[in-house]
């Protein structure tokens, strides 16, 4: 499932839906994904690029630490992250420098930074959704959602958990976990509904029926019937991007919209 020149749906519906600000030290910061221009400059991002493809990967954060305040250094991170995936394509490295970036902040105590990076590792591995993951890369998915939600419950912010919640039930349905990816996309779901964005409770439904449909036997009429419950909410009150979205969604699994 590729739309707009290759650019990450996952990554589109996460910025797009809830415009996520990412608190940093005396500023404000949204991971840009899917684009490709550089969101830092091209000597720092040539050079970081650099030291990981020789395997030196503690000169890329040693060269990324030395470049000032905090401030200075997540951004940076942050942005080197994204344009490692967006214009390098190489999400594996990203994600590389992303986990690396992660253990910085939080020695520092910087949360909502290293949730984003966390975000960031599985959108980019995973720019169809569920769909076409490499399975390699799984086990890092994985790990990155499952570290991201408790960090964004002690941030405390519902709606950014609620999306934290779904990049975690993609990541187990990805990897064949069709219980654990219901359990957090209903909770999920159910932080939507508690804000009243029926929008967002429709994306976590389609994901909770389409673990219905390909891994439930007994429960695909059921997951049939809630992805198209949740493509008519989306097709109602989403983007031109988001109907385009649903309908390859649909279509994965053999439905039309």
């Amino acid at each position: 499932m590729k739309i707009f020149n290759k650019r990450s749906i996952f990554s589109i519906v996460f910025n797009l839906i809830i415009c996520l600000n990412v608190a940093l030290i005396g500023k404000t910061a949204m991971s840009d994904e899917g684009h490709e221009e550089y969101l830092s400059d091209k000597e720092t991002v040539d050079k970081v690029y650099g030291y990981l493809q020789n395997d030196q990967t503690d000169s890329a954060a040693a060269y990324l630490k030395g470049l000032g305040e905090d401030k200075i250094v997540v951004n940076t991170w942050i942005n080197v992250q994204c344009d490692i995936n967006n214009v390098k394509g190489d999400p594996k490295a990203s994600a590389e420098l992303g986990r690396m970036g992660v253990d910085y902040c939080l020695e520092k105590g910087h949360k909502p930074p290293a949730a984003m990076m966390l975000h960031n590792i599985g959108a980019f591995l995973m720019p169809d959704f569920d769909e076409g993951v490499d399975t390699s890369a799984i086990p890092m998915v994985l790990d990155a959602a499952r570290q991201q939600v408790p960090l964004r419950r002690e941030i405390g912010q519902p709606i950014e958990l609620m999306w934290a919640l779904w990049d975690l039930g993609l990541a187990e349905l990805a990897a064949g976990n069709a219980v654990e990816a219901i359990n957090v996309l209903r909770e999920g779901a159910r932080i939507a509904m508690d804000d009243k964005d029926d929008n967002a409770a429709a994306w976590c439904s389609i994901f909770i029926g389409k673990a219905m449909v390909k891994h439930m036997p007994e429960r695909k009429s059921e997951g049939r019937q809630k992805m198209h419950l949740a493509a008519k909410t989306i097709m109602t009150t989403g983007e031109d991007w988001e109907k385009e979205g649903v309908k390859q969604i649909l279509e994965s699994v053999g439905l039309s919209p």
